[in-house]
């Protein structure tokens, strides 16, 4: 069994090497990622060659080690993803093909996929335009048993609408993302949205991407690794039985009518606070230096963390969470963690509630949330949607003149 994790064009790309470069990631978890431009491949510094490939209209998909790979992958598709589309959908066999060599049994079988992670940017060309075909080829290389999770970022979008000559528009990008987000939510069971607009008021934003890339990875190796992520087997523990969350329980929180015959994609906010269970002194003198754990702020600090700002917990039709921590937190000793306190949070915020908790050899404790929502009740895929009907009637009034 195998967890492929794709990364589709510069922002996915990013994300899926941060998530490899997590100490703890499981170690079924592969990844795989597909650019247009040999220089964010060479950003990369946890994936291997030989999972990344580039992509390019005359020689389709090309994998990294092959001779004369820079000439063949020159540059990207100009923040078009609908030239990316037709040129991954030229090419779509190749990437079967690919899904074939990295993944089938030595009888030739398909891998056992259960779950994938399809990770991009949705504001430019090449993760809007190829990461629905890599959604629907994992599913159609699993014979639809693939769950697919796409992990989608939102453009900052308070520019202009018009175009500049220097950088693409506003408007441009919201035109991107909803031409981006139409066709993943075609393939993908559930969506999880970063929005890179929360960024856009910090001073020396360019510099926290990396930060938020991380922040975003290491909320997602929480939430698929569940209590195999440290090979803990709380059965070796008295008086310790916690609830679980897998990565089933994810896709449910994700996804609408999963057992009728219009299933529909939920979008997704993503939350994480993590707190020190030990102080310094405790670093250097073992037995001493145990810290409490505030149960009411953990859950409340997740939700301020969210990484879709305008998106209230209070309008969360599903939510999801998982508390990790040392056995000692959640064994019901006088340290403990009062679960039944988180649990409460979100139920006060959405009427389908699910939590796990997991245990971590770490002195620290986390709490990691998704709160998800149907599409048409996210204010901020509303607001991109407007702008991308603006920067038409632009485009078309320009035309005319």
């Amino acid at each position: 069994m195998v967890y492929i994790f794709a990364g589709t064009g510069q922002a996915g790309s990013a994300i899926v090497d941060d998530v490899f470069g997590h100490r703890r990631v499981s170690t079924p978890a592969a990844p795989l990622v597909f650019n247009s431009t040999i220089r964010d491949l060479r950003n990369l510094s946890n994936v291997s060659e030989a999972h990344q490939y580039g992509i390019a209209e005359r020689h389709g998909l090309v994998e990294r080690g092959t001779p004369g790979f820079e000439e063949q992958v020159t540059g990207g598709f100009g923040r078009n993803p609908v030239q990316a589309d037709q040129v991954m959908e030229s090419h779509r066999e190749e990437l079967l093909d690919k899904l074939s060599a990295h993944f089938d049994e030595p009888d030739g079988t398909p891998g056992d996929i259960p779950f994938a992670f399809v990770c991009l940017g949705l504001g430019g060309g090449t993760g809007c335009g190829i990461a629905p075909h890599v959604a629907e080829a994992i599913k159609e290389y699993t014979d639809g048993v693939a769950q697919v999770i796409g992990v989608a970022v939102l453009p900052n979008t308070k520019g202009p609408v018009a175009e500049d000559d220097e950088q693409i528009s506003a408007g441009r990008q919201a035109w991107n993302t909803v031409y981006g987000l139409d066709r993943l939510e075609e393939t993908v069971d559930g969506v999880i949205l970063v929005d890179n607009q929360r960024l856009a008021y910090e001073d020396a934003a360019e510099g926290r991407f990396s930060e938020y890339n991380e922040y975003v990875a290491s909320g997602l190796v929480d939430l698929i690794s569940g209590s195999t992520l440290e090979r803990i087997d709380p059965g070796e523990y008295d008086d310790v039985d916690p609830p679980v969350v897998d990565l089933q329980d994810v896709v449910t929180s994700l996804s609408f009518d999963t057992r009728g015959t219009n299933a529909r994609p939920g979008y997704a906010t993503l939350g994480r606070s993590v707190t020190m269970t030990r102080s310094l002194l405790g670093y250097l003198l073992p037995f001493v230096g145990g810290q409490s754990v505030d149960s009411s702020a953990l859950p409340r600090l997740a939700a301020s963390k969210r990484t879709l700002s305008e998106a209230s917990p209070d309008d969360a039709e599903k939510a999801i969470g998982l508390v990790r921590a040392p056995v000692e937190y959640v064994s019901g000793g006088s340290k403990g963690i009062e679960t039944s306190t988180m649990r409460r949070f979100l139920e006060s915020k959405s009427p389908e509630v699910n939590m796990g908790v997991a245990l971590t050899r770490r002195n620290l404790a986390s709490f990691t949330s998704l709160y998800t929502y149907r599409r048409e009740n996210v204010d901020r895929i509303t607001e991109i949607e407007e702008r991308a009907d603006e920067y038409e009637r632009q485009n078309e009034a320009r035309q005319v003149a």
